[in-house]
């Protein structure tokens, strides 16, 4: 049960994140390159993009 909880809160932070980068004013190449960190560090991820972009 726990994890599963801590499974859905990761995916919830990773699909924030995800539409937080396509709706930021970043260019396309740092775009694709953050969409590919929090998809290849789903958890790690959304977090290092939380503390780089949302002081």
């Amino acid at each position: 049960m726990t994890s599963t909880l801590i499974a859905l809160v990761a995916a919830a932070f990773a699909i924030w994140a995800l539409v937080s980068i396509a709706q930021s004013k970043m260019n396309t190449n740092q775009k694709v390159i953050w969409f590919a960190i929090v998809i290849l560090l789903p958890l790690l991820g959304p977090i290092v993009y939380w503390f780089k972009f949302k002081k």
